[in-house]
């Protein structure tokens, strides 16, 4: 546990002081992803420890996430909020410099909201089995059995996912997928967003 605990003390200081310039776009924010490594030293066996640094302009947020573990968060400058669904406030961190844990592994996103950028740096703790995956978002465009259609971005790319629980879904929400699998297109379930 020791050896965990010193480990993810290790990233946050490297992700710190590395610098955001070579981020990369990413949904209405930039990332640069500093730390990836599986290790077994943990109670309940092999995780993934992964982080880097993420930018978000004024008025930006994060894409959807469902977190398979906690996460560590480190803000350099501005505040955050983390928001779920239903568009309530899960938890702030901030203003700047702030530690926060966020246990959230529900739907949720990371959104600014100060005045200038908001920087900071994340630190994952994933099983395994069930990483954190970034959610697709868009309109559902045609629904057959388990698969579901849905209009991506500006461009409305179709995309078909295979749902394990399609739920209480029509042709016309604007939906959310819950643990995204881009490599076999399948998803556990939509989420239909009241907002989008």
């Amino acid at each position: 546990m020791r050896k965990s605990v010193r480990l993810l003390l290790i990233a946050i200081v490297l992700t710190a002081t590395a610098g955001i310039s070579a981020a990369q776009e990413f949904g209405q924010g930039e990332r640069r992803d500093l730390l990836k490594t599986e290790t077994s030293d943990f109670p309940r066996g092999k995780a993934v420890v992964g982080g880097g640094e993420r930018l978000i302009r004024p008025g930006g947020r994060s894409p959807w996430h469902t977190a398979g573990g906690p996460k560590l968060l480190y803000v350099l400058e501005g505040t955050m909020a983390v928001e779920g669904v239903g568009g309530q406030t899960l938890m702030t961190c901030g203003p700047a410099p702030k530690l926060c844990f966020s246990p959230h592994t529900n739907l949720f996103f990371f959104r600014n909201i100060g005045q200038g950028a908001l920087k900071f740096v994340v630190v994952g703790i994933d099983p395994v089995e069930r990483p954190t995956n970034h959610e697709m978002v868009g309109q559902v465009t045609g629904i057959s059995g388990d698969r579901v259609t849905v209009a991506i971005g500006d461009a409305r790319r179709p995309v078909t996912v295979a749902v394990g629980a399609p739920g209480l879904v029509a042709v016309g929400d604007h939906v959310v997928t819950v643990r995204y699998n881009e490599k076999d297109q399948t998803a556990e379930a939509l989420v239909k967003l009241d907002r989008w």
